[in-house]
Order: C-alpha cells, then structure tokens, then sequence
C-alpha cells in the first residue's frame, strides 16, 4: 500500500491542480465602480440592492461619489460636466446582461447642499422599483439630476409658486419611481413629511421638513410591493415633537393627499426615542395606513423618563430587511437598542418587554441584550402581525466590549422557511450562548487559547409558525474563532449561501454553502485587501451575485478581476460565480453509486491558495469529510487536519514551517473515497 501511494505521488507530481481546475463551478465576470469622496466608515461607493430578472439579467441599486467610473472609464450620464464631477454621494442603478455588460445605467444627483440615498430596489413583474432620499435645498444656485432630467433652480423659477411639487420645489422627500426592464420611467411618486417639532425660524415658528425615512445614512428601508400594487414602507420614525401635534404625510405635494397623523410619545419636544413606521400606499398612492412598530414598552429606563414619554423610552429602532412569501405576507428583521444600554442597564426593571402589538413582544432579560435586540415579525397585507420572535443572549452582566451578544442582519424567505444570517460573540463562558428559542440554544464558548468567541451563522424558522427548526454555522478551524457573514443570505435549490470572512490563517472572504439542515457543503474563497462584506443573491439557474465594498484589487479566480484603482476611495464591486449543479436541488449524496460518489469528489476538490507562501486550504465539494493528511514527496506525513464536528471544520494546513518545495494532500471521506492533491510551498 505504501508503494502504491508513492507511485500515485510520484504521477501525480506531474500534474499542477489550481484553482481554476473546479470544473463544477466558476466566477464569469467582476465589474466596480467607484468615484471621489467618503472614507472608510462614511463610503460613497456602496451597493444597497441587487435583482435578477427572469432571464437572468442583473440590476444593480448603490451609491456613488463624484468622477464616478465604472471599472476606470468615466459614467457620462449628463451633457453637464459640473454634475457629473461634483463630488456627492449620490445614487446609480444598472443593468448588466448574463455576459457582463452594461445595457444601460441611471443617476441620482444633486449638489452640495443635500446628498441623495439609495434605500431600496426590488424587480418584478417586468418592472423596477426603487426607492431613496434626494432633493432640492436652499436659496443658491442648485440643481438636481433626476434619472435622465436635469432640473435647475431656474427650473424651479419659471412656475408658479402654486405649482411647485416635488421634484420642482426646494424640499426634501422620499422618492418612488417605476422603470421598465429597459430603463424607461414609468412613474414617480415624491412623499414629504412635516415633523411634530417645531423650530423658530426668524420670528416664525416652522415644522422642519423632511423625507420619510429619517435614517439617511446607515441602514436601508425595505420597501414591498404586493401583487396588487399596493407599495410598503418600513421607515425609521423619530418621536421628536409634542404628542398634541401632527406627524403630516404629503404625497406628491397634492393637498388632497395630505394626512395628519396623530401618535403617541414624546410629552417634552425633544426625545431620544426612534421607533420604525409601516407605511402602505395604494396604487393610486394615497395613503392606505402608517402603523408604529414599536406600540409600548415594559421596565425600560427609570421613574423619570416615565412622565416624558407615553411609550416609556429610550431605545431606536433599525430597520434591517425584508422578504415576502407567495401570499404577500412580509418577514421584516431588524433590531433595538436600549439608550440605557451600556452603563445604565442596572437601571431597567427587568425583563424588559417591547410590544409590537399587544400580543406579540421582544424579551430581555438581563443586561447581556440591551445592546442589540434582534427581532423578527410577520406582517400581512393589512399590516397585522401573524408571528414574532428574536434571538437574543443572556447570562452576562459585564459593561465591557467582552460580552455576549448575538446580531441578526438580513433575511430569505424560501419554501415555508425564513432564513436569516448573523453571528454571536462571547468571552469564554460555558453559560453563555445564542437562544434561538426555549429549547435550542448555540452554545459560544470556544476554543480554550482565545478569549473571545466570533460565530457566523445562519437560523432557520417555521414560515407559518415562526418556531424555531435549525441553524449552520461558518466553518472555522480548530483553535480560532470563525468570523462575521455577510449582511444578506440566499437561499435556492436547498442550499444556503452567503458571504463571510473564513478563518483561515487570516481572515480570507469566500462564498460559504450549506444544505438548508446546516450541514456545511463547501466554501469558494477569493482574494482581497481591506473590505467590507455585502450580500449574496441567487437565482434558480444556479448563478450567484456577490457585492462587497474594497479598498484595494479583488482577485476571483478564472482571470477574473476587479482592478479597484482608485485608492484610497472604496469601490463597489460585484461578481458573477455560476455552478450549473446548483440549478437541481441538492439532495445528500451518501446513497448514491460508489462511481458518480468519487467523481464528484474528485471534479470539485482544489486548494486555496496555491502555490502558499503558508496556509493552503481544501476548497470544494466537501459533504461527509472526515479528515486531511499532508504528505512531502517521499511519502512521509507532516500533518494531519481532522473534522471539529462542533464548527464543522474545513481542513487547512499550515505549510510555513517547511521548506519551498512540492507537498501533496490526501482528503478523505465516507465510504472509503479519498482525493489526493498537491500545493506548491514557495
């Protein structure tokens, strides 16, 4: 047996294995754009949304600075070359075929004195719908580029002040526009709001006003649109003001569709409070209803607070994302914090109870969740709740960095099942962990030579019920902690994918796989500097779109390549990686023939990176492996890399305290299948 393997060895030393060698699957194309202006946490190049349509085709939803380009050639989408150097964060969507090219591209713009934001984009129905913050302040020389017009203060000059709507009108709104699949418009839709606080302004006093989404910066604000065409909102909704005083929508500037709304909270002008909004509008966009999320709370804060506020504050509210099932029925995801949280949280009355309506409320129930309460609640069309629930921690009370908590970010509605991705930290504590539920708990405490456990994973939850059914963590290698996913899942064909950081022997981005019962599958890593995850999108074609913000070249694989070259700015790119086997659903393969067992194996096994200036790691189709063994030439073994079934390892091997040379890997599996290949130490 010996000799037999230092024969194999020895042919296949002849042969060089790379990563381009996985025949099942590849990356087709890469493309960024990037433009001056924002730094590392205020980034003007950012993707918010990405779709597909039927035929594959992919759009494109984010921002973008000044002199944007679009991978190094400038996007000339105005005549005016001051609106299109002017470095503003302002706003792109795109169209881009299977093949990678751009068919077309729209624009969001206007100067200096107010940005525009991108905050949601959704195709269906041969339709596009985005949704966003823009337009026109001040008394100086303004201007705003919307979609293909170019509107200037002397624009807005030529009417009569009666006759100045948005977006002819110094104001500030949410805008909602209808495109075709080719770029036309459709329809546009411009929603005002005039705050409960009011300001002094000279001798007068004034309601500011605003667009209806408070949140201008940080998170998005899922937008739905049902199958009757009736569009919905959830906003972030900010309490400062008197009870006794209106909350007014304004829709398109039209008098008759002016709604006064009155809502419970601050007693005192000003409050620390932000709730969320649902907002749903016909489609002849009047306003159907606007519902608080957040109706009451219980044992938040201290006595005083009490007589200020009728909800009883301080917390705000995130809106994070939405998914919809066949029915229309929304899952909405995001999370609280407690103004208090930190070194006040000795001061709530525990437990504290949050109330989206009076049934249904997010727990906590020591100081360990007062930092970030994560929830999760289904609506119906009439803005009813049918369920909620929430991840959260408990078990700890220290007010340092070094606690334990659990984050949710983005959700996936897929066949009766919502799927949600996030992670959990803890210091070293065997009571610690992620409550999924009553009865399941992810237990955090880790390897015993780190101080901090990172886990990565995803949960998933009845549709109907909203009971809990299970959960997949992030591969991570035995001794270190694996890291952070990615904002945003996908789910198709019983496989779960998303975005992550895989500890390797850095933190090395790569797509990571699982089955939809949380057994990990594979993980397809690419090259990176300095980034920031973003979101995974799928269609059933078997075709993933992976986004991501870099500050430096992000290499894939096949020759694929985004350049990034305009540092230090950050660029927003976006890849195609296509697998045709994931176009079938996936189905365990453990009784399958022995024959179509091992070519699976053996078509889909690489290692990554290769040649290693030290770590190497095996990529692939990795379902039922048992273990790893790293060979020299002449047969002897230098290591071996076994399953850690608790993070359900991938095996990687740490090639530096060898000389530069040529090393073979042997990966074994279930049934007797091993897969031998050979990594390049230089």
């Amino acid at each position: 047996m010996k000799n037999q393997f230092h024969l194999y060895v020895a042919a296949l030393a002849i042969l060089f294995i790379t990563l381009a060698a996985s025949a099942q699957g590849e990356w087709k194309w890469a493309h960024y754009w990037t433009g001056s202006g924002g730094d590392l946490t205020n980034i003007f190049n950012n993707i918010t949304n990405t779709a597909f349509d039927e035929e594959g085709n992919v759009y494109v939803y984010g921002t973008m600075g000044g002199n944007a380009r679009l991978d190094g050639e400038m996007l000339m989408f105005s005549d005016n070359s001051t609106v299109i150097t002017t470095s503003e964060h302002s706003i792109l969507l795109a169209k881009f075929d299977t093949l990678g090219t751009m068919l077309w591209y729209k624009v969001i713009k206007c100067n200096s004195d107010y940005w525009s934001f991108p905050k949601w984009m959704t195709v269906k129905n041969d339709r596009i719908y985005i949704t966003g913050i823009t337009g026109m302040w001040g008394d100086y020389d303004y201007w705003l580029y919307y979609i293909d017009t170019l509107i200037t203060k002397a624009d807005v000059l030529s009417l009569q002040a009666s006759e100045r709507k948005p977006p002819y009108k110094h104001s500030r709104w949410t805008f909602f526009s209808q495109l075709d699949l080719d770029g036309n418009r459709i329809e546009d839709h411009f929603v005002e709001t005039y705050t409960r606080q009011y300001y002094e302004n000279g001798n007068n006093i004034v309601r500011s006003v605003r667009p209806i989404c408070t949140d201008e910066y940080a998170n998005p604000t899922p937008m739905h649109i049902d199958n009757e065409g009736n569009t919905y909102l959830f906003a972030p909704f900010d309490y400062a003001g008197n009870e006794e005083d209106p909350y007014t929508v304004i829709i398109d500037g039209d008098s008759s569709k002016m709604y006064d709304l009155y809502l419970p909270g601050s007693s005192c002008g000003n409050s620390s409070l932000q709730n969320a909004m649902l907002y749903k509008f016909t489609p002849n966009w009047e306003l159907d209803f606007a519902k608080l999320m957040v109706q009451n709370t219980e044992g938040i804060a201290i006595s005083w607070e009490y007589g200020r506020d009728s909800i009883n504050p301080i917390y705000y509210v995130y809106p994070e994302w939405l998914s919809y099932d066949e029915e229309d029925n929304m899952y909405f995801s995001g999370f609280v914090t407690l103004g208090l949280s930190v070194f006040g949280a000795h001061l709530h009355q525990y437990p504290v109870r949050i109330y989206f309506d009076s049934l249904h409320y997010a727990t906590i129930s020591d100081q360990s969740g007062t930092r970030r309460v994560n929830f999760i609640i289904k609506y119906n069309t009439d803005g009813d709740i049918l369920w909620c629930n929430q991840i959260y921690t408990k078990g700890h009370s220290d007010n340092s960095e070094e606690f334990s908590r659990g984050d949710l970010y983005g959700n996936c509605y897929y066949n009766n099942a919502l799927y949600l991705t996030g992670r959990g930290c803890s210091v070293l504590d065997e009571n610690l962990g992620i409550f999924f539920d009553s009865t399941c708990t992810m237990r955090l405490h880790g390897p015993q030579n780190i101080s901090k456990t990172n886990v990565g994973f995803f949960v998933r939850y009845d549709a109907t019920s909203g009971n809990y059914i299970n959960y997949g963590v992030v591969p991570a290698i035995e001794g270190n902690s694996s890291a952070s996913p990615g904002p945003v899942l996908a789910v198709i064909n019983n496989r779960v994918f998303a975005l992550s950081l895989y500890k390797q022997f850095s933190y090395d981005p790569a797509i990571i796989q699982w089955s939809t019962d949380g057994n990990f599958i594979s993980h397809i890593p690419y090259s990176t500097g300095q980034s920031k995850l973003g979101a995974v999108n799928a269609n059933h074609n078997g075709t993933l779109l992976v986004d991501l913000v870099a500050f430096s070249p992000v290499t894939f694989s096949n020759n694929v390549i985004a350049n990034c070259n305009n540092q230090p700015n950050s660029h927003a790119v976006f890849a195609l990686y296509h697998n045709p086997e994931w176009a079938t659903p996936f189905v365990p393969d453990d009784t399958v023939a022995i024959d179509e067992y091992c070519q699976k194996r053996e078509n889909s096994i690489y290692l990554y990176p290769n040649p290693t200036d030290g770590g190497t790691a095996v990529c692939g189709y990795l379902w039922d492996y048992q273990s790893a063994e790293l060979f020299d030439l002449r047969g002897r073994k230098l290591d071996e890399f076994a399953a850690a079934r608790n993070f359900e390892s991938g095996p990687v091997f740490d090639l530096s305290p060898y000389p530069a040379g040529t090393y073979i890997v042997k990966i074994n599996f279930e049934r007797g299948v091993s897969v031998v290949r050979k990594v390049v130490k230089r």
